[in-house]
């Protein structure tokens, strides 16, 4: 609701550290990109990896998710952090669909864990995209050198639901690798929407992530690049199944049948506090 002429209740959520204020749609009637732009800047706003909006339409569930530049894009964590706080709110119950841009997503709340089918992958450059003819998939994605270090990385460009660039790799890179070679991807002209850069390393039987975020830069949790680096790593053994994804801020597995078939996620999220910002 609106609390006096000038302040907008919202709701912080988050899922394995991924973060975001989250309003009502019917809070607000402005322009949501450039309110994302405000909530979401650290030490001046509330802080977050991106604004969630929500509205019932029949019995279904709303969702439009703003990038912190203000773009809007397809979340999977989004999805979960809007499934809990629509549960708990008692605006549905343990079944619904939530509708998130193009895509509707079945959801079931089973106590602490939702589940959520997203969707399929593609790596279609029409679907990613990519400005290139063909797919991106097991291909040199970056080559260059700085002062420290030289490198040559392969990966694959998909969508799921958003873009991202997976990068198979035996270690996690250190900070300045990390840091450097990500920003340089994600705006790479392959790429005209940009991309996300999901550095994926194995660790047992598990995959263990570090999170580029196209419009933010690292994260600790990301539920489109979970399941990105889990299909990469589907296609590339031909094989499906349920994969334990490790993000910096908490885990989700990720299942399908094969890589190309749809994808469920599960993992939690909560509600962490609540209050009124100035508009």
């Amino acid at each position: 609701m609106l609390v006096g002429a000038h302040e907008l209740r919202f709701w912080k959520v988050q899922s394995i550290g991924n973060h975001f204020p989250l309003i009502h749609l019917a809070d607000f009637t402005g322009d949501l990109s450039t309110l994302a732009q405000t909530m979401c800047r650290e030490h001046f706003g509330i802080g977050g990896d991106g604004l969630l909006a929500v509205g019932m339409e029949g019995s279904d569930l709303r969702l439009r998710m703003f990038n912190p530049d203000g773009t809007e894009d397809f979340c999977g964590n989004g999805i979960r952090c809007a499934a809990r706080f629509a549960f708990d709110q008692g605006m549905v119950g343990e079944s619904f669909n939530i509708l998130h841009l193009d895509r509707t997503v079945p959801v079931t709340v089973e106590g602490t864990l939702i589940k959520t089918i997203i969707g399929t992958a593609s790596y279609a450059p029409k679907d990613v995209p990519t400005s290139i003819a063909g797919e991106l998939f097991d291909e040199t994605i970056f080559a260059g050198r700085d002062a420290a270090w030289s490198v040559v990385l392969s990966g694959s460009a998909l969508s799921t639901g958003s873009t991202h660039v997976v990068l198979p790799v035996g270690s996690l890179p250190d900070d300045d690798g990390f840091r450097t070679i990500s920003s340089r991807i994600e705006v790479d002209p392959r790429f005209p929407q940009r991309t996300s850069v999901i550095w994926a390393a194995r660790d047992g039987d598990a995959l263990k992530l570090r999170i580029w975020e196209r419009g933010v830069g690292e994260t600790f949790g990301c539920g489109t690049g979970s399941s990105a680096a889990a299909v990469d790593w589907m296609r590339r053994r031909k094989r499906g199944g349920r994969i334990e994804v490790k993000n910096p801020g908490g885990t989700v597995w990720v299942t399908a049948d094969t890589w190309s078939s749809p994808i469920t996620l599960e993992g939690e999220a909560t509600t962490v506090f609540q209050g009124d910002f100035p508009i």
